[in-house]
């Protein structure tokens, strides 16, 4: 390898470890409930959200009741992506006019997704509407992201605490999670991509001219409200078929550089 290459890399490892300890010790204070300095801003928002839901993020759950917890939210989160994914031809927010998708690979995506496994059979420019891509599949890059955060939060009280009865509130730890960590850095993130090139609108497409003079048509959307959290949460499936090599996803040294540590900061 170049000098150039082992540079490259130590600058990399140096970001990630300037992340680790600040971003540990935040995350922390999230799911223990502490305040931190989002909360005179995002206070209001988490403690209306618990109301709206009927949960009291003080009350502590059991292993069982955890558990049973995620598993209906993600029960949840299956029906609706399903449905929105099988209905798209009908919602709104659908400029291409794509069609309903099919049974299986409905279902195929809807499991994938809620599961944070996010295998991308499909071609996203050519097969999902932009409610799709939102509402459907960037929902589900937030909300998997933050249930898979949970589940390991719980799993580390089991060891930590010495009378194990509680592992904490699902419910709490979900909103924390995505409230506290996952949107802000995300918006941040999403600022500085489309500031890089990366499109973020509601337009279906664009028409461009070749150099042989021929008439392309370039898929557009909201892509990167999705590409923000499909790398913060280490999901997969992107706005495009070619995922984080197509230029309109990852455009410059920059994009590629913020997608790298994105990828790796929360893990």
């Amino acid at each position: 390898m170049t000098v150039n290459g082992w540079l490259q890399i130590a600058i990399f490892a140096a970001i990630i470890i300037a992340l680790t300890r600040p971003l540990g010790g935040y995350l922390t204070r999230v799911v223990g409930g502490e305040r931190t300095f989002l909360t005179p801003v995002l206070g209001p928002v988490e403690r209306g959200l618990y109301r709206l839901a009927g949960v009291d993020p003080a009350e502590e759950q059991s292993w069982l009741t955890y558990a049973v917890a995620m598993l209906v939210f993600k029960i949840a989160g299956f029906l609706l992506l399903y449905a929105i994914l099988r209905l798209q031809t009908v919602l709104p927010l659908n400029p291409a006019g794509q069609g309903p998708i099919a049974p299986a690979l409905a279902f195929n995506t809807a499991v994938s997704f809620l599961t944070n496994t996010n295998w991308q059979f499909y071609a996203g420019e050519t097969t999902m509407s932009h409610l799709a891509q939102m509402l459907g599949l960037a929902v589900q890059n937030f909300i998997s992201a933050a249930a898979g955060i949970a589940i390991a939060v719980a799993f580390v009280r089991g060891f930590a605490r010495r009378s194990v009865k509680t592992l904490g509130n699902f419910w709490a730890d979900l909103v924390r999670i995505t409230l506290y960590v996952l949107l802000p850095l995300c918006a941040v993130g999403a600022l500085v991509i489309i500031w890089q090139g990366v499109p973020q609108t509601f337009a279906g497409s664009a028409e461009a001219t070749t150099l042989e003079g021929a008439k392309q048509v370039i898929s557009l959307g909201p892509v990167a409200s999705q590409e923000a959290i499909k790398m913060l949460g280490t999901n997969g499936g992107g706005f495009f078929n070619a995922n984080s090599a197509h230029p309109f996803e990852n455009p410059t040294n920059l994009t590629n550089l913020l997608q790298l540590v994105a990828i790796f900061s929360l893990g």
